[in-house]
């Protein structure tokens, strides 16, 4: 066409040879710049596809050590609480030992064994409460399956309806059962017998006994507690203790008295004395005694005489009168003797002794006096709780006793209450008030029944037991299954990208129940050696499984972690893999572009080459 510029051949050559320059050096740049000598598809298809494939790979098994890591924490999170478990069991072994060191019948280790029982179900709790607490994630690898046992509401009801009995249910279930519980016995109360032989001794008593039949509205399986206070010849008190009711007697006071007066004889007048009974505290058996010419008349204090409004005064006085008066009219005690007469007023509790007179001469007349603290005393109280304690006091035997017979002795109760339970299969547990204490014996509070397939537990109210008991109550607590296993805590792990192969961790129950570790909570306050001794069974087995727990726990854990370090050393050979495909050799580009951008140089010269043939034209002009 007219107006199109057409270039010489040398000139389209040299420009050609520039344009091809300038395009390898865009690619070197671009080379140098990503540092990828393949950096698409039309770079090298064939590398191009085949790095991708590995990069893609190396991203996913990254991804997947990100998920092990995960699930590396969550094994650890399970560790770190089933460490502190077996921890806590072995401080709860300590309180069984502590107990079984405290096995004695007194008060002071049985309130030992009841504070170490406490700390043992407070240890249980915080067993239970750390397996909850040791979750990572959302998964808790110790925290139980989901499976749980449980008795149910109506059958605890129908327990909790037998008078006497409430809080009934099933711990540590282990499986399901049916547990038939029936209450029984007359309520007859009666006394340990070394107990009784042990405060006769200590206190001088005799004839104790512990008897009576359990009230229906305020029975009590309380030890009956006897204490006595005071010093040889003086007042003692006697504190006889049933549970919460307490009475005391005050007995040996030897505040009674006999006083005497003498009018002496005068010319036709006879000697007259006067014998008073003191106003102090007369208690029955108390000796009252005058001694006339050397005969001794006596008088022992009755119950009636110091019965309440009776004039013990009085009486005294005209006892000892009458025994003189007889003396003088029907026996030969005073024939010959100097008393002429004796006579008592009525309202002073006063014995006058007259004098004879023999031929106009009055006599004198020897009289002296005495009193003496009663040589035994009977004492029997009654209690609400339908017990009857009495016992004869020998006040010699109480004073030649070890402290003057003072102190404290404890008498066991024991009552004709049972408390049984049956399982299915036949096998039965009671609870009897009439066992020695540390052999099953029945108590108020709570009382348990420890079989295979759980622990019956229900609270005994003292009070009204013997309602249950009298009508022969019987009742049925049953066990079921209450939720199902399930696998919401297991923990899979994906151990390769196309998850052909995985490794699951299955949550363990590492609580303290039937399920789990089967740590019962304390056992009848542990009163019983049988009950430290299934606690300490129950310690075993848990320490056993924590122990099983902890090495699939490492095995899994060592897997994992073998498989966490595979993973990221192959992402790492896949990745170095695929940068041998698509990286570049920075100084061979770098030379390459150096060498191009040279030769543009030298294309530019060519082409200023070739044009200036095409300026040489305008000389001949």
């Amino acid at each position: 066409m007219a107006n199109e510029v057409t270039l010489t051949a040398a000139m389209r050559t040299n420009l050609l040879q520039l344009q091809s320059t300038q395009s390898g050096i865009d690619k070197k740049q671009q080379i140098l710049s990503t540092g990828n000598k393949i950096n698409s598809a039309l770079d090298g298809p064939t590398s191009f596809f085949a790095a991708k494939g590995l990069t893609q790979r190396a991203g996913d098994l990254s991804s997947l050590k990100d998920a092990m890591g995960q699930s590396i924490s969550t094994i650890k999170a399970a560790d770190k609480g089933l460490t502190a478990i077996d921890s806590l069991i072995d401080q709860a072994k300590g309180l069984t030992t502590s107990a079984l060191a405290s096995l004695s019948d007194d008060a002071a280790s049985v309130a030992t064994r009841k504070a170490l029982a406490a700390q043992f179900d407070t240890l249980k709790n915080q067993i239970d409460k750390l397996a909850g607490d040791s979750g990572y994630a959302g998964k808790n690898l110790i925290g139980g399956t989901g499976l749980r046992l449980e008795s149910t509401s109506d059958s605890r009801a129908s327990v909790n309806t037998i008078t006497g009995l409430d809080n009934a249910r099933v711990t540590n279930v282990s499986s399901t059962d049916t547990y038939s519980i029936r209450v029984k016995g007359d309520g007859s109360i009666e006394g340990n017998a070394q107990d009784i032989s042990e405060t006769q001794t200590a206190h001088g008593l005799t004839g104790l006994k512990l008897d009576g039949k359990m009230s229906t509205t305020a029975g009590s399986f309380s030890d009956v507690q006897i204490e006595v206070r005071g010093a040889k010849g003086k007042e003692r008190s006697f504190i006889v203790t049933d549970g919460k009711e307490s009475r005391t007697i005050n007995y040996f006071d030897n505040s009674q008295s006999l006083s005497t007066s003498t009018v002496a004889a005068t010319s036709g007048n006879p000697q007259t004395s006067k014998v008073t009974v003191g106003k102090g505290t007369v208690e029955a058996g108390d000796i009252f005694s005058i001694t006339v010419e050397g005969e001794t008349f006596s008088y022992t204090a009755t119950s009636s005489d110091v019965a309440v409004g009776q004039n013990v005064q009085n009486h005294i006085a005209t006892a000892l009168k009458d025994s003189i008066s007889n003396a003088l009219a029907n026996t030969t005690r005073l024939s010959g003797k100097d008393l002429a007469s004796v006579s008592v007023d009525p309202n002073g509790g006063t014995v006058t002794l007259t004098g004879t007179t023999v031929a106009g001469n009055p006599r004198e007349v020897t009289l002296t006096v005495n009193t003496t603290n009663a040589l035994s005393k009977r004492i029997s109280e009654s209690f609400a709780s339908g017990a009857v304690v009495s016992f004869t006091v020998d006040r010699l035997a109480m004073e030649d006793a070890v402290n003057a017979g003072n102190g404290v002795s404890t008498i066991q109760k024991n009552v004709d209450i049972q408390i049984q339970v049956t399982n299915q299969d036949g096998a039965q547990i009671a609870r009897d008030g009439l066992n020695e204490r540390g052999e099953g014996k029945l108590a108020n509070g709570e009382q348990s029944f420890a079989f295979g397939s759980g622990t019956v537990r229900l609270r005994v109210d003292e009070k009204t037991i013997m309602q249950a008991a009298t009508a022969n109550c019987g009742a049925n607590l049953v066990t079921k299954q209450v939720s199902n296993p399930n696998t919401s805590n297991d923990l899979t792990v994906q151990l390769n990208e196309k998850n052909t192969n995985s490794i699951t961790v299955a949550a363990v129950d590492l609580t303290s129940g039937g399920q789990g570790l089967k740590i019962d909570g304390a056992q009848n306050d542990w009163m019983d050696r049988s009950d430290i001794e299934a606690a300490v069974a129950g310690l075993d087995y848990a320490k056993a499984t924590v122990r099983s727990a902890s090495q699939k726990l490492s095995t899994n854990l060592n897997v994992i972690t073998t498989r966490e370090t595979f993973t990221k050393e192959f992402s790492d050979v896949l990745t170095e893999g695929a940068s041998k495909l698509t990286l570049a050799d920075q100084n061979e580009e770098g030379a390459s572009l150096l060498m191009l951008q040279t030769r543009q140089q030298l294309g530019t010269i060519a082409l200023s080459l070739a044009n200036q043939s095409q300026q040489s034209i305008l000389r001949l002009f």
